[in-house]
């Protein structure tokens, strides 16, 4: 089974001052990619994206847009595509209200995706799709079957609401056990992977 990390890209700082103190909320990650590799074994990596309305690609978290630039995110990609071990990279558009939806961004997403898969085609992309559950017009099918993956982080195994306040005590409290598990999934996604 190969360890990835949920929401990989979440140990950045939030792109805007007032939302910095709520930081722990969103925080999947405190580790950047390169030590996610390796120091971690991480191999599978979450990558939530959307645009600005000029079209700019930012990384975001729900509502949190992290300070990072396409060109910092293409300077990971690069470093993970030139990995002995293949990577796999989870590629997902992160708009989870229909407000917030635009065919235009859903364009984006996909051609952001069909330019990811050709530019690293070390990496192995998967999931091309939006984070709404209602929201197929964003689908973009990767050249790759899609891996089974087994997801264990407080969002989805805390009470409700409790995930949303304590990500990293859930982390610490479980990953050693998670780790442990015995999966018949090819992937497992998990909070914290320094954590144990």
């Amino acid at each position: 089974m190969i360890f990835g990390s949920h929401n990989s890209w979440s140990y950045l700082k939030s792109k805007r001052w007032w939302l910095k103190p709520f930081s722990f909320i969103i925080r999947c990650q405190n580790v950047n990619i390169k030590n996610q590799y390796l120091c971690y074994n991480i191999r599978c990596f979450d990558l939530r994206i959307n645009f600005d309305k000029n079209g700019k690609l930012y990384i975001s978290h729900g509502s949190f847009i992290f300070n990072y630039t396409e060109e910092d995110l293409m300077k990971d990609l690069e470093f993970l595509n030139n990995r002995t071990e293949r990577c796999y990279v989870r590629m997902i558009y992160e708009v989870r209200t229909k407000k917030r939806y635009t065919e235009e961004k859903a364009k984006l997403f996909r051609e952001k995706c069909k330019e990811f898969e050709e530019k690293f085609p070390r990496l192995i992309f998967w999931c091309g799709k939006s984070i709404a559950r209602w929201n197929e017009l964003a689908e973009y099918k990767f050249k790759n079957e899609d891996p089974s993956c087994e997801e264990l982080y407080s969002s989805v195994c805390s009470p409700k609401y409790l995930d949303d306040w304590f990500p990293w005590l859930f982390a610490k409290l479980n990953n050693k056990k998670i780790k442990k598990l015995n999966l018949n999934s090819d992937i497992l996604l998990f909070d914290f992977v320094n954590l144990e």
